[in-house]
């Protein structure tokens, strides 16, 4: 789709017979041309373009037509002058497209006759036509405003939710009603006037989030120490729980001081844009998470990304510019949030290490499932002692919310003098506090916790494969991608599987590519094999409702992988 195709414009409504609406345009010559109208809007008209008149309105091009009229049905009107917006091939045919410029388009007269178009349509023709099927998030990024109003993109993007939200691959405001765990009441109604649904989406992947004890830690100290901290960290918001889970954290990564954010995105963005500076280089993932991103957009250092994965193109950014810098920050994530795949960090860490160059791990997705002590992908490799920063949250590990780093005290008391995101944010609340350090006390204590996780990815990518989709028998992480690579497919499948009481927000363009759409299971410890088997059923009869092909699953998941 051209960009002109994705432009914001009132709606289009197509015209029922092509002999029945004309545009009569005056040319440079003199003479006049006759087009076929094929669509219009209010200040818009296409028009089919005839090759008897090609030479001179190609001569259009930038050009204003200084008088058109449009005539139907033995009626008529005079528009005036009309700015030429393009030309181009439509299948056998070819279009040009005008703008008015000194009157509107009748579309709420009598040339509604010869329109598609229904009573409903009058009040809404001055509308932007925005469907969701040809609009997206980017749209509205990529657009490039003119406004004096600084409101007006915003009243452009809520045409355009309000018809996304109406469409069946929407799924981002799915209310919660009482309940926890791995089964939830949403307030959407499914077949039998029912309500309870299979989470398979949930952040909270050990089950700790609803475990009693942890729920009671948090009530305890909330009964001690109030509802909220208070303050910042460096004010009134440390609390002697705060201490005592910095000190559990730096412990069990083998590090010698920790840090709390009051989120994990606070967390990167406040971890490197204070320890790089300008002159400083940083090289990431090219998939690392938005606030990976974001905080490499607040530092002053120059960024670069290397390809997913290719520890080659990271080493030929290194030798190409590392020498033209003072300090160098490598980043990567240990799982990777849309694709569940792990970064080789065995490889990451030598060439980092051969350039003189710090390394900086995302853990979010990692902590508490991979490695043979659930420590993430720096466990996984026996690298804890040697990374140089380990960042990591509590929305994994007990469904909480917080972030943290681990690494030296002399980096870690940096990070609490000049991280901007944790000196000048409100700490997180105690209750929150004492419900981590219970649940990872839990993580350790029991690690048949970590286990049944990891034995319900196996079960879980297992029956994903014997349906067709190309997963590793071996993926490690409870990030579960399942690519459809049809949006329309893909929002028919999400209705369905709603309708089964099975619950996966789908994933759609931007946030990946038009081709990689997907859903994105994650798997609970707490889900029962039953639970995963009923799923995958659901999933199957979803596909099969949609008359999805198989052959295309392979397709698009070899190229997400």
């Amino acid at each position: 789709m051209s960009q002109l195709d994705k432009a914001i414009r009132p709606k289009r409504f197509k015209v029922k017979n092509t002999e029945q609406v004309f545009l009569t345009v005056e040319l440079p010559t003199g003479e006049s041309a006759k087009l076929k109208v094929i669509d219009c809007s209010i200040n818009g008209i296409r028009c089919e373009y005839d090759k008897a008149y090609s030479d001179d309105l190609l001569n259009f091009f930038n050009c204003i037509v200084s008088s058109s009229k449009l005539s139907w049905l033995n009626q008529e009107t005079f528009l005036g002058r009309l700015a030429f917006r393009r030309i181009s091939p439509k299948e056998n045919l070819t279009h040009m497209v005008f703008s008015t410029i000194d009157t509107k388009v009748p579309i709420d007269g009598s040339l509604t006759k010869c329109l598609d178009l229904n009573f409903n349509d009058f009040e809404g023709a001055s509308k932007e036509e925005l469907s969701s099927e040809k609009f997206n998030l980017a749209s509205f990024i990529e657009t490039d405003y003119q406004n004096a109003d600084l409101f007006d993109r915003m009243r452009k993007f809520d045409t355009y939710r309000k018809e996304w939200e109406k469409s069946d691959k929407y799924g981002y405001k799915t209310v919660r009603e009482c309940s926890k765990g791995e089964r939830v009441n949403l307030s959407r109604k499914r077949k039998g006037n029912r309500n309870d649904y299979i989470v398979m989406g949930s952040n909270d992947y050990l089950g700790l989030g609803a475990h009693p004890e942890v729920v009671h830690s948090a009530q305890v100290a909330m009964n001690l120490y109030g509802f909220g901290s208070t303050g910042s960290p460096v004010t009134t918001g440390t609390t002697d729980l705060h201490i005592k889970l910095c000190e559990k954290l730096a412990s069990i990564h083998q590090q010698e001081a920790a840090l709390l954010f009051n989120s994990g995105y606070a967390a990167n963005v406040g971890i490197i844009s204070s320890v790089t500076t300008q002159n400083d280089l940083i090289v990431a993932d090219q998939l690392c998470h938005a606030s990976i991103q974001d905080g490499m957009q607040m530092s002053r250092a120059t960024s670069r990304f290397f390809k997913h994965n290719d520890v080659t193109h990271l080493e030929s950014i290194l030798q190409k510019e590392r020498n033209n810098y003072n300090g160098c920050l490598v980043i990567t994530e240990g799982v990777f949030s849309m694709d569940g795949d792990l970064a080789k960090l065995d490889e990451i860490f030598k060439v980092a290490r051969k350039y003189n160059a710090r390394i900086m791990v995302d853990q979010a997705h990692c902590f508490g499932v991979v490695g043979p002590n659930g420590l993430g992908i720096c466990d996984k490799y026996n690298l804890l002692k040697d990374v140089d920063i380990i960042m990591g949250t509590f929305s994994k590990i007990c469904g909480a919310i917080g972030g943290f780093a681990v690494g030296s005290t002399e980096v870690i008391e940096w990070i609490r003098a000049f991280g901007r995101a944790h000196v000048f944010s409100v700490s997180l609340p105690p209750s929150t506090v004492a419900a981590a350090h219970r649940a990872i006390e839990l993580f350790i204590s029991q690690p048949e916790i970590s286990l049944k996780l990891k034995n319900n990815i196996k079960y879980f990518c297992k029956g994903l494969i014997d349906l067709g989709f190309k997963l590793e028998s071996t993926h490690e992480s409870a990030v579960v991608p399942v690519v459809i690579g049809d949006e329309k497919k893909l929002g028919q499948i999400y209705q369905s599987l709603l309708d089964d009481g099975v619950s996966c927000v789908p994933i759609v363009y931007p946030a990946v590519s038009r081709k990689n759409c997907r859903f994105r299971f994650t798997l609970m410890s707490t889900h029962t094999q039953s639970d995963l088997d009923y799923v995958i059923s659901s999933l199957e009869k979803a596909m099969l409702k949609s008359k999805f092909d198989m052959n295309n699953v392979a397709e698009t998941s070899k190229a997400a992988s």
